[in-house]
């Protein structure tokens, strides 16, 4: 076995043979993930039935702008629009208040050191944008930015990128203040960014893109968030046609991973085998006895099913 640390997680990738008649749990107290990259399809099946889960590398987070916020917080269940909602009264009342700007070196110049700070509290944080900063400014007019600012202070933003040959604009970076007054600041600096799409006419929002691996570099957290404002996870090459890999991961440790971790798999065909496509389902792994996995199954989901590290699946797909 040939172990790699990616980011800070151990793991070993093999190739989909090696996978069929490995005897893996032998090797989670050394790495945290076996993968096979771009496992054949016709092998999906007996990967799936090995413990493997057939699943796109990248997710894109997704939503229609709608005709108006009402109508794109109209299929939330009422508790996530009642966020949003008291989201907006704490913020205004905090005196808070949001403006769109463009992309300039300025911007940059405020923006980059609160992101990399808050980068800087992520266990395998990585600071993209400080490393794209030219190749941001370089297109710095295809981008727009809504920002935060607290009295004269600047309190955040987030920078997006237009895209008309997706009609999309998609959330890139974004960072904001530490604080109290930030509470429920999220929610609304993102409606601000579907707001501004609107505005522009554009049909698509998205949140930008995860690796389909939540718990090392992204969290669970974060799925959960996202979820709740309304988007929905999409394999990328069905975004970005010829952009998507697929791999094939069987999760046997939690060493550098959060505890609870997951994965959006390609959901099973009628043949049982996972089939690829925009059909997904959470595949939610821990080491405690029990779980509450409402976090984790959304409507946009087929289904969720809970691992334990050491043994087989409890599933509870809905359909």
């Amino acid at each position: 076995m040939k172990r790699k640390v990616a980011f800070g997680m151990p793991l070993t990738a093999v190739t989909a043979e090696e996978a069929l008649n490995g005897d893996w749990l032998r090797c989670r107290h050394e790495v945290d993930v076996v993968r096979v990259q771009d496992p054949p399809v016709e092998l999906w099946g007996p990967l799936a039935e090995a413990g493997f889960h057939p699943k796109p590398q990248v997710v894109v987070w997704r939503a229609a702008t709608a005709g108006s916020e009402e109508e794109f917080l109209a299929p939330l269940p009422s508790k996530d629009r009642r966020n949003v909602f008291a989201a907006r009264r704490r913020v205004l009342a905090a005196g808070l208040r949001f403006d769109v700007r463009p992309v300039s070196p300025a911007l940059l110049d405020v923006f980059l050191p609160l992101y990399e700070s808050q980068v800087a509290t992520m266990r395998h944080g990585w600071a993209v944008a400080s490393r794209q900063r030219e190749a941001i400014l370089a297109a710095a007019e295809e981008y727009f930015a809504v920002c935060v600012t607290d009295g004269e202070e600047f309190a955040g933003a987030c920078l997006t990128l237009l895209s008309g040959e997706r009609d999309e604009a998609r959330a890139r970076f974004a960072a904001l203040a530490p604080g109290p007054r930030a509470t429920g600041l999220a929610r609304l600096l993102y409606m601000e960014v579907i707001a501004e799409a609107r505005r522009r006419g554009i049909t698509w929002v998205s949140l930008g893109s995860d690796p389909n691996l939540y718990g090392h570099i992204v969290k669970p957290g974060l799925f959960g968030f996202k979820s709740r404002l309304g988007f929905v996870p999409v394999p990328s090459h069905l975004v970005d046609a010829g952009s998507g890999s697929d791999q094939a991961d069987r999760i046997v440790g939690l060493s550098a991973l959060t505890d609870p971790a997951l994965v959006l798999a390609y959901a099973p065909g009628d043949d049982g085998a996972p089939q690829r496509g925009p059909a997904l389902r959470a595949e939610v792994f821990t080491s405690a006895d029990r779980l509450d996995v409402r976090p984790y199954s959304p409507h946009h989901l087929t289904g969720v099913r809970l691992h334990r590290t050491d043994e087989p699946a409890l599933d509870t797909a809905r359909r």
